[in-house]
């Protein structure tokens, strides 16, 4: 890391002095009693977007260049439509690599990561590779989740986000600063993402995958730190826990077309500086099914969101009489 990315960042030294920042900017000599770990410091002010820079890139990940670190979920899938109660229609559970490289002309992070995940029976938790659709009585493909190129940046403002890449905007109007709130020596947060994008995938061509011209898709995180975590200094990486949320059109191997309703995983998810500290099936199937996925990407690479990966290796289902898209 650059020394004038070490300074608009706020690293301190070994002794915990702030490297150049003034009081009441990222990394400071805060206000709280000294030595005693708040949102204020330490070592971060919470209250800025400078110190939210640094703590949100170490809960994401290292900020040590060199290392991959790892994110993992496990929840459920359920399906709602309107008119009758939500349904449980699967487990789900998966893993991410990710490296933070500072960003050369700004203070910040970017963020490189690879995900996988894998649908599961809802109640023996081993992966399926076939699924009875309920809905339309139907044995179907299952396609499991790869993304091998994701990329965001984490800066003191925030960034538009598109399909698993950020939209170019030069707006720097919102002070990226996260909702915290200390309970108990633990510090809670949260993201939301929404979406609404024109779909990649032409449901005149994929008649039984598509959802339709438009999609929808939201992503709602928490996360749950020790404060005495976040406010260490000697910490490059800052474990976590919490919750993910995520909304999204029926996936296009359910064949499900542009029928009324959608998809939401809800999952629990934890952060982890090394592979010994992940849980042991995701771990596995990783070795066996995507082993390149166990380390982190090194350099910004084009991103493939899933419905363009459904589509370059895949072909539309043929539509039958007796079920229409």
């Amino acid at each position: 890391m650059k020394r004038r990315q070490i300074i608009k960042l706020g690293l301190v030294l070994p002794l915990g002095l702030p490297l150049g920042l003034p009081l009441g900017a990222g990394a400071v000599a805060s206000a709280a009693e000294p030595g005693i770990a708040s949102l204020t410091g330490p070592y971060l002010d919470l209250t800025t977007p400078e110190g939210n820079v640094l703590a949100y890139a170490r809960i994401q990940g290292s900020i040590d260049p060199e290392k991959t670190s790892f994110s993992w979920y496990t929840g459920r899938v359920t399906g709602v439509r309107q008119g009758e109660a939500a349904r449980d229609l699967m487990g789900i559970i998966g893993m991410g690599a990710v490296r933070m490289l500072p960003l050369e002309n700004e203070a910040g992070f970017q963020t490189l990561r690879k995900e996988l995940g894998f649908f599961t029976d809802g109640e023996s938790g081993e992966v399926i590779d076939r699924w009875i659709n309920p809905y339309l009585d139907e044995e179907v493909e299952v396609v499991h989740l790869a993304n091998p190129a994701i990329n965001a940046t984490i800066t003191p403002y925030r960034q538009r986000q598109g399909l698993y890449e950020e939209i170019d905007d030069d707006g720097r109007g919102t002070p990226f600063i996260l909702p915290w709130k200390l309970i108990g020596g633990r510090a809670m947060t949260e993201q939301h993402t929404h979406l609404w994008a024109r779909n990649p995938m032409d449901p005149e061509v994929w008649k039984r995958e598509s959802a339709g011209e438009n999609i929808r898709i939201s992503d709602s995180n928490t996360f749950n730190v020790a404060i005495e975590d976040l406010q260490n200094p000697d910490l490059k990486k800052v474990p976590s826990f919490g919750n993910w949320t995520h909304q999204r059109p029926w996936q296009p191997w359910m064949l499900m077309g542009q029928r009324e309703g959608f998809i939401q995983y809800t999952c629990f998810t934890g952060s982890a500086a090394s592979l010994a500290d992940m849980p042991e099936q995701i771990v596995a199937l990783a070795r066996t099914r995507f082993p390149d996925f166990l380390v982190a990407p090194t350099e910004v690479k084009a991103a493939e969101s899933s419905l363009a990966r459904y589509m370059r290796t895949r072909k539309p289902a043929k539509v039958t009489e007796s079920i229409q898209p």
